[in-house]
């Protein structure tokens, strides 16, 4: 049985599982699924009340004449809960392991461009095989950041359309401004556009997801559910290898 090589990113109360030649890594920790899978909630729930919001589909008003005001409510309530879904993976970006933080999504080193153009082959089908990774991909890691920046738009321009009926002083001094840059209608279509942004990048996101755990067989769909990864003992000891280095450069 293959040795688990010590690794500064191993929570300690979750260590390595040694098996063979291969060893159970507890890639994505606790936080940062509690953060996937609310937000995976809160997009579903905001889409269908947004939805309406946008255009009122339910007939029936006459029945239950606040009907309007109560799918407005659960979209501002799961609105609150998808900020700080957002606020909590911001501090993961500094606080999580290794494979969470922002220095594993931003492209800071060539061979992070080259993997970017690998994984782009196989996902367009021209290479067999994806870039054996124990955090995301290099393309993967870049697509977040931009799906991120999206999310930060999407909670601007819905605290805008917000304060536009709230008035409230904080909003105000937040975002208050907003609406004197762009016009609100504007606002409303770019938060209405983004929502069918996230429902196309969801779709795409499962698909490649399956796609990279059928080809890598390291339990990546398992992985966002339990938090461990199956890592090759060779490729674990190479990414520690490339932290230290990467450590020693910074200190």
């Amino acid at each position: 049985m293959a040795t688990a090589t010590p690794s500064s990113a191993v929570d300690p109360r979750h260590p390595l599982v040694p098996e063979g030649n291969v060893v159970g890594v507890y890639v994505w920790q606790y936080p940062l699924r509690l953060v996937h899978w609310g937000i995976v909630l809160s997009i579903g729930v905001l889409a269908v009340t947004g939805y309406y919001i946008h255009d009122p589909y339910i007939v029936g008003q006459v029945n239950r004449p606040f009907l309007m005001g109560e799918f407005r409510f659960v979209h501002e309530a799961f609105a609150m809960i998808f900020i700080a879904l957002f606020l909590l993976r911001m501090y993961l970006f500094f606080a999580g392991n290794r494979w969470v933080r922002w220095r594993n999504y931003i492209p800071l080193h060539g061979w992070q461009f080259g993997e970017m153009v690998k994984m782009a082959r196989f996902y367009l089908f021209i290479d067999p095989k994806p870039v054996s990774k124990i955090g995301h991909n290099a393309l993967a890691a870049l697509s977040y950041v931009g799906l991120y920046a999206m999310v930060f738009a999407e909670i601007v321009t819905g605290l805008v359309m917000y304060q536009w009926l709230a008035h409230t002083a904080f909003l105000g001094f937040l975002v208050g401004w907003i609406p004197r840059v762009i016009n609100i209608g504007n606002i409303r279509l770019i938060h209405f556009v983004l929502m069918w942004v996230f429902i196309s990048f969801g779709i795409l996101h499962v698909h490649l997801a399956m796609l990279v755990s059928r080809e890598e067989k390291k339990g990546l769909m398992d992985s966002i559910f339990i938090g461990y990864k199956v890592i090759p003992q060779e490729e674990l000891e190479e990414d520690e290898r490339r932290a230290q280095e990467e450590a020693a450069k910074r200190a």
